[in-house]
């Protein structure tokens, strides 16, 4: 065989080889990424966990809402549903998703334009009466936003942000859909009517629990009045109403037990509230969509006595201690000594509620890898009650029902010592592929014939 023929023999191989390095690569990260992919919750998925409510569940009140979710804040678990997933019209609620961006997004002392695009709102709809070229600061137009539900400052806002309210209302979309939403589509910053701008009560349930989060938007939210005094800025003076009565304790719809709440009201959705109340330790999320006047607030203090008189708290990290060292080493056939270390640790704080009628020692417990550890989900006859991190340092990451899920959730005992080998498997796998990828490129320098230099 002639150089010239086993140089193009040589050739030939080299792409196969490299096609095939190509393809082993692509396959590790597949079988990588795959270990810890996750997918977006799905309408049909809430439904189903929402119909799997046990039987054995406090017989629920009745209310006067078309729909309703009643939401542990800390964990996520559902306490009650009603129709929580239907397309409703939020009305004004649809504010929580705007001050939350604006939370998120911008600072405290910044001044906020209202351009004509602002002010433009209709005749007898809520507002503070702001007028064209005015400014005023941002925390201050939190304030307009929350407590009297002022339209215009809920589009100065959006400008602020996004420089049009159509700009700002694809990151309320975005924003929504990270953090669960299965059947929201917002279409305005204020919640004015549009047909095509809905929402549903189980997705304001979990934009109330990510507004809770901010210490800025419960102090603004739980104030029962404020006024805005003449500034450099804006030289009037603005009174502020809360229209939340649950905080407000001269209403005859008080509750001492609500932190705060957004209230929504247009002729064609009806009457919405959302509130958020704390008591014993608990923390809980309740929304009601579709009421008649009144109604939104006597059905929030059903649900509201519903949770805190039949749940009741309990830390999986002070009640779970099967995960730890001495059960792994126990189990195993030889005689290796036992070290005083935990082998995978709850994170602290994590929090479920329980009826009253169910112990902690009844529910089953579910381990799934998740990107900072594992994670173990506690569910009773298949009902998930939230998500603990698992981890050998605390992560900081929150528990949840659809924190990340995977088709098939391994069902494993806590105290199997194989739970703990799944990232070595990884580690080994690729590092044999490492070895593959090694092995190739030197068989290919082999066959590849080497240059003659004159």
């Amino acid at each position: 065989m002639s150089k010239r023929t086993g140089r193009t023999e040589a050739c030939k191989k080299r792409p196969r080889l490299f096609q095939f390095i190509a393809m082993m690569l692509a396959a590790a990260v597949c079988f990588l990424s795959g270990s810890f992919s996750a997918s977006a919750v799905t309408k049909d998925e809430v439904d189903g966990m929402i119909a799997s409510i046990p039987a054995e569940w406090p017989k629920p009140p009745a209310i006067g809402a078309s729909t309703a979710v009643l939401m542990d804040a800390d964990s996520g678990e559902i306490l009650y549903a009603k129709d929580a997933t239907r397309a409703m019209y939020p009305a004004s609620t649809t504010k929580l998703m705007t001050a939350l961006l604006t939370l998120e997004n911008c600072s405290l002392s910044d001044i906020v334009d209202f351009p004509f695009a602002a002010v433009d709102i209709p005749s007898g709809s809520s507002h503070i009466g702001m007028r064209r070229g005015e400014q005023m600061v941002l925390r201050e137009c939190l304030y307009g936003l929350l407590l009297p539900s002022a339209n215009e400052v809920a589009n100065a806002l959006a400008i602020h942000q996004s420089g049009t309210i159509g700009e700002f209302v694809v990151k309320m979309n975005e924003r929504a859909y990270q953090l669960g939403a299965v059947n929201t589509a917002f279409a305005n910053a204020n919640g004015l009517h549009d047909d095509a701008h809905y929402t549903c009560a189980y997705d304001l349930a979990l934009m109330m629990q990510a507004c809770i989060r901010n210490t800025t938007f419960l102090d603004i939210a739980s104030t029962p009045s404020y006024v805005h005094h003449a500034d450099e800025l804006l030289n009037k003076d603005i009174p502020m109403t809360n229209t939340d009565q649950m905080i407000r304790s001269s209403s005859e719809f008080y509750n001492p037990d609500v932190v705060c709440g957004k209230t929504g009201h247009t002729e064609v959705s009806g009457y919405n509230l959302v509130s958020y109340a704390e008591r014993d330790g608990m923390h809980l999320v309740a929304v009601v969509m579709g009421c008649e006047n009144g109604a939104q607030y006597t059905s929030t203090q059903s649900l509201l006595d519903y949770g805190f008189n039949y749940f009741h708290q309990v830390l999986p990290g002070e009640l779970d201690s099967s995960l730890n060292m001495n059960a792994a080493f126990t189990s195993s056939p030889l005689a290796i000594p036992t070290p005083e270390v935990p082998l995978l640790t709850l994170e602290e704080g994590g929090t479920i509620l329980l009826p009253d009628t169910i112990t902690f020692d009844m529910l089953e417990k579910r381990m799934e890898d998740v990107p900072d550890g594992k994670r173990i989900t506690y569910v009773y006859r298949d009902y998930p009650l939230g998500s603990v991190q698992l981890s050998e340092e605390d992560t900081g990451k929150e528990g949840g029902i659809f924190l990340q899920k995977e088709e098939e959730p391994l069902k494993v005992s806590p105290t199997e010592p194989m739970a703990a080998l799944d990232g070595w498997l990884i580690t080994a796998l690729f590092g044999l592929l490492v070895v593959m990828i090694l092995f190739i490129v030197i068989t290919a320098k082999a066959v590849t014939p080497k240059k003659k230099f004159r």
